[in-house]
């Protein structure tokens, strides 16, 4: 539960950016972020990782590869859920 402090604003931007949070504590974490300039900093680099994570480290596998797999899973799928 978010109490309005820094630290507990911190711990809660990861959830805040995933949208994994109640409407209300991200109502609370909106507004701590609007109002406290070192918080909202700490947002800013967050949420600009997250995005270059996303938009850089998406890579498709080679076809190859997902064919190996699918091979894979066809011979050995007797094996696996049991």
């Amino acid at each position: 539960m978010y109490n309005g402090s820094c630290e507990h604003a911190i711990a809660q931007i990861y959830f805040y950016l995933d949208g994994e949070i109640t409407w209300i504590a991200r109502l609370r974490v909106a507004r701590h972020l609007r109002r406290c300039r070192d918080c909202s900093g700490a947002y800013d680099f967050e949420s600009r990782l997250k995005a270059i994570v996303r938009d850089h480290l998406s890579v498709e596998p080679p076809p190859e590869a997902i064919g190996r797999l699918r091979a894979f899973l066809r011979e050995n799928e007797s094996g696996f859920g049991r």
